[in-house]
């Protein structure tokens, strides 16, 4: 049974509302109190890039699987279908661990302790404000499948 309610009734509830403010602390805790890099530029740039570059291509190719299915990648609209393939494989939430992996690449390439810790209350505050609700969604939208699909696929990875 569907019903035409949405994951997150609020259009602002994204995961950029997370994400973009904490790099801003990230950096902003960085510039008032410096931390020692852990990377050198030579090898931190080069990882830390590869790193967030893998972490978009992530987004990129969760939102192309959610577009094939006809299903929204913003959590105000209604979701019709569960989309099982593709990353959703093997992460109900590839989109926000791209993101997360996105930020970890940022943190490296900065070489800041502040920002790598940013990347993990990220990903603390999407799994509680972002993903409770929308799994609680899923359940109530998809009875018979999504308990299921949570059995055999892991949340994060």
């Amino acid at each position: 049974m569907q019903s035409n309610l949405a994951a997150h009734s609020h259009p602002w509830k994204i995961s950029d509302v997370v994400i973009f403010p904490l790099l801003l602390l990230g950096a902003f805790a960085e510039w008032l109190w410096p931390t020692i890099p852990g990377l050198s530029l030579w090898i931190g740039v080069p990882i830390g890039l590869a790193i967030a570059t893998g972490g978009f291509a992530l987004i990129i190719l969760s939102k192309r699987h959610l577009d094939k299915a006809n299903q929204p990648s913003l959590p105000e609209i209604p979701t019709t279908e569960l989309v099982t393939t593709g990353p959703f494989a093997w992460s109900r939430n590839p989109n926000y661990l791209g993101a997360v992996i996105a930020v970890l690449g940022g943190a490296i390439v900065a070489g800041s302790l502040w920002m790598l810790a940013t990347a993990a209350l990220t990903a603390l505050i999407l799994d509680r404000w972002m993903i409770g609700p929308e799994e609680r969604y899923l359940t109530r939208q998809f009875p018979d499948t999504y308990p299921a699909y949570c059995r055999q696929t892991r949340r994060w990875l």
